[in-house]
């Protein structure tokens, strides 16, 4: 049986591949679904889907469509870049001072003209945190302190570990998760006043 397999330019393959990584994680990871449990839905191996996700494998047009049909997404959604707000990711290995050795202020955005509140998430492992959309223009800066996470806005979440930080929209819906170990970090959220 001839199996159809989706063409794409060689200048954009790279570029595609990895959309459709990134976004198969993201539609997954939004719909609390283990790579097991979207196998199951599909009746795809779990070995495909992890080609998928780490960029290894080809997939073919039915694979596509089985991806759309279990997620309940377009074409589009899987293989196009989602246009959201800016995301922010300062990661724990990244030097913390400017070349001239002034200290890196990680939450420089933040401005005086907006109310603010902080919080402190202790989450044991393999727990989920949502929190509801906040105003128009709300920002959220996330610091953690220990263990790993996968935090973001619910349609893109990124994955972190201790002394990473992001700043991500806090005016949609957002998701905080724990793997297999506890992890702690500092939540502050922006309204800015209109």
């Amino acid at each position: 049986m001839n199996e159809l397999f989706l063409m794409i330019d060689d200048r954009t393959s790279s570029d595609t591949s990895q959309v459709l990584a990134a976004n198969l994680r993201r539609l997954r990871i939004a719909r609390h679904l283990s790579l097991s449990q979207l196998a199951r839905a599909t009746g795809m191996s779990k070995a495909t889907l992890s080609g998928i996700e780490n960029r290894s494998a080809n997939p073919t047009v039915e694979t596509l469509a089985g991806l759309t049909a279990a997620l309940r997404v377009s074409f589009a959604e899987l293989l196009e870049a989602p246009p959201l707000a800016e995301i922010r990711v300062v990661r724990s290995r990244e030097p913390r001072a400017t070349r001239d050795g002034t200290p890196r202020r990680l939450l420089d955005a933040i401005s005086a003209d907006g109310s603010c509140a902080i919080f402190e998430l202790i989450l044991s492992a393999r727990r989920i945190y949502e929190a509801e959309a906040g105003p128009s223009g709300a920002r959220a800066y996330l610091y953690v302190l220990a263990g790993r996470l996968i935090a973001g806005p619910v349609e893109r979440p990124t994955e972190l570990e201790s002394g990473d930080y992001a700043s991500f929209p806090a005016d949609v819906a957002q998701i905080f998760e724990t793997t297999r170990d506890p992890a702690r970090a500092l939540l502050l959220t922006q309204a800015l006043n209109g």
